[in-house]
């Protein structure tokens, strides 16, 4: 995991998984005070390393002088997601393999307090490295679980009382939707869309309006917007 906001929050929410962290060789300024500062409080050893370390940790991406190597990071039993109370929506990834796109889906779903994400695929992204830069410290807040089909837990989300939407060209427009209270909301990978047994479990759809010659939204993109939508109802029905 690399970044400064990543490794922050690595230090500050998930000390006992910390094995090591590694700064650039000559890094100084606020931040890295604040990193060290972090660390020391974790009781986490850190080394300092030659910056050219770092990029090849971070795979040639951003990773702000600071890095650190972590314990596996626990997945949460899918099941667990389905045992959730009340109102809730949960985040279906159909085949999703890019982890910077895993990393934003997890940062919405903490900025609209979502149950969760659900990773389905052959090939699913690691959650450090890219997943965790981008999600900006929000790893922790949000419990993600893998499974091996979408739609085999899409028919098991029904049997505890959710909905199953899919986001899919030619669904309902946004605005004419009224999104269920206990929702599994699945997207499909950019390249592929929602398989077809995924499909086939669905109870509606779902679609965004957009100009005339754009095809689609970035996965990600089209997440948030429809997280804050469904928040947006959920707040307004609590007012009455």
């Amino acid at each position: 995991m690399f970044g400064f906001h990543a490794v922050l929050a690595a230090l500050e929410r998930e000390p006992d998984r910390i094995e090591l962290l590694w700064l650039a060789d000559g890094a100084g300024g606020p931040r890295v005070r604040q990193v060290l500062a972090a660390a020391r409080t974790a009781g986490a050893r850190f080394h300092a390393v030659a910056k050219h370390r770092l990029d090849e940790i971070a795979a040639g991406a951003s990773h702000n002088g600071v890095a650190v190597r972590l314990s596996p990071a626990p997945l949460t039993d899918p099941a667990a997601l389905l045992a959730l109370g009340g109102p809730v929506c949960l985040f279906g990834l159909d085949g999703l393999e890019d982890p910077h796109n895993l990393g934003a889906v997890v940062r919405t779903a903490a900025a609209f307090a979502l149950g969760g994400v659900v990773v389905a695929g052959p090939h699913p992204p690691p959650l450090g490295g890219a997943a965790a830069k981008v999600a900006a410290g929000t790893l922790p807040l949000v419990p993600v679980a893998r499974v091996g089909s979408l739609g085999d837990f899409a028919r098991a989300a029904k049997e505890a009382d959710f909905w199953v939407w899919g986001a899919q060209t030619g669904g309902t427009p946004l605005p004419e939707v009224e999104l269920p209270e206990r929702l599994l909301l699945c997207l499909g990978a950019e390249a592929t869309g929602l398989r077809a047994k995924t499909r086939g479990a669905l109870d509606g759809s779902v679609a965004i309006p957009l100009a005339a010659g754009v095809e689609s939204l970035n996965l990600s993109v089209a997440a948030g917007i429809l997280a804050w939508e469904w928040r947006r109802q959920r707040t307004r029905n609590a007012r009455g």
